[in-house]
């Protein structure tokens, strides 16, 4: 199982980066030239290449602006992911360089340069391609959305970021445990998601210093005028990071995050005993869950566990290979069926949605009976193995997939998860 992201300059097909997941030789330029060429030959006739099915991988191509291709060949991977993939590797290039310097492309030697900072950033984001690589730590990710992670301490940590994010004059602030989400200021959720994770992953990579002091380009908000992006280590695995502007200084931030944090440290270090399970060992599953994957389609976050019995809450060998079935599960039976293509600008246009919610429901009522052969909702979908059982629903903004023993009745699932839904989704102290 391997994965490849090529990137070259449109007009030249010039490399400027490749980077790889999984044991695969590194491609050779003649390979490259030729995923180029080929490319190139179809634009010369007036045609768009999109992608390439073989029979145990995928080719994805994908232009940005008439200034940059990237190529996508993963195996085990659906098209419809690896083609996000390359959306979030081109916002990770723009989060380091900007929009204006990769579509000028003056000095091409330099453009590589400057985008070596986000090799490791694109290297994290490959983790979130399904290739079956069960070992892998990070094989929880999701692509396009952030993990968080559900603490009972989070509704009093919250109160405390407020403060805190006055004190450095922004209104985008969050908490980050072991990487993940706990909390976070409203205007950090009105970021784009793929700009959420995007930051998520830039705090934690590479944490050589307790502090980071970092210009970004936020690439859907602000591609051409750079944010500040500050990440300060309050304790060992907690993070708080902010967006703000040339003022106030490292050292005031510093010290800001010290004095707002000083009485709740005890604090932090209760909620960090909620990982790796993610959520409250207050909160038990019901026995014959294996794993959880809550998903906001609102935001773009989500909560994994693969631990949600007490039974099960130390970690087990086949742990990460239940983070792996259910990261499958979604990918090609959840997304794209319950969850629409578009979700991600569900966020930007939920305010209107619920300014117009009865007029939607009286306009659906409508539709139902006029035409009810042709209006169908997917709510719910479920596979069913030897070993193990999937079962998914959708509610409101909310999509639950629950990981099974297969010795569960598969009737019992439609009663077992809403219930689990329920208790994770409306705990006001977990701030889901």
């Amino acid at each position: 199982m391997s994965a490849h992201v090529v990137c070259i300059t449109s007009g030249g097909g010039l490399p400027i980066f490749t980077r790889k997941k999984g044991n695969a030789e590194t491609l050779p330029f003649s390979m490259i030239g030729s995923l180029n060429g080929v490319h190139m030959f179809a634009k010369a006739q007036r045609l768009e290449l999109l992608n390439s099915l073989m029979e145990d991988h995928c080719a994805v191509w994908k232009e940005f602006h008439d200034s940059i291709l990237l190529i996508g060949i993963s195996s085990g991977c659906t098209i419809q992911v690896l083609n996000k993939l390359l959306e979030s590797v081109f916002n990770a290039m723009i989060l380091v360089v900007g929009i204006d310097a990769i579509k000028a492309q003056r000095n091409i030697e330099r453009l590589k340069r400057e985008l070596r900072l986000c090799y490791p950033i694109v290297d994290r984001l490959l983790d979130s391609l399904d290739c079956g690589d069960t070992t892998n730590k990070h094989s929880s990710d999701l692509i396009m959305m952030v993990e968080t992670i559900l603490c009972t301490e989070n509704h009093l940590i919250r109160i405390v970021l407020e403060s805190y994010t006055e004190c450095v004059d922004s209104v985008y602030s969050c908490i980050l445990i072991h990487g993940k989400i706990a909390v976070a200021t409203e205007s950090w959720w009105d970021l784009h998601p793929d700009e959420i994770k995007l930051l998520s992953l830039l705090a934690t990579i590479e944490n050589t210093t307790n502090s980071k002091d970092i210009p970004v380009f936020l690439p859907h908000k602000s591609p051409n005028v750079a944010y500040r992006f500050v990440a300060v280590m309050l304790i060992p695995n907690v993070q708080i990071c902010c967006l703000c502007g040339p003022t106030p200084l490292l050292e005031e931030i510093e010290h800001s995050a010290a004095q707002c944090f000083k009485s709740t440290l005890e604090l932090l270090e209760s909620a960090l005993r909620c990982h790796p399970r993610n959520f409250p060992h207050s909160l038990d599953a019901e026995f014959g869950i294996l794993g959880i994957l809550l998903i906001s389609i609102k935001y773009g976050k989500y909560m994994i566990s693969r631990h949600p019995t007490r039974t099960s809450a130390k970690p087990s060998g086949n742990g990460f290979h239940r983070l792996d079935i259910l990261r499958t599960f979604y990918y090609q039976a959840v997304m794209g069926a319950l969850v629409p293509d578009n979700w991600e600008n569900i966020s930007t246009s939920s305010n209107k949605r619920e300014q117009s919610k009865k007029a939607d429901k009286k306009e659906e009522r409508n539709v139902k009976k006029s035409n009810k052969m042709e209006c169908t909702v997917n709510t719910e979908t479920y596979w069913c193995s030897e070993y193990h059982k999937c079962h998914a629903i959708i509610v409101d903004d909310n999509v639950l997939c629950v990981l099974y023993n297969s010795t569960i009745p598969t009737y019992s699932m439609r009663f077992i998860t809403p219930r689990v839904l329920k208790t994770l989704a409306t705990d006001k102290q977990l701030c889901w």
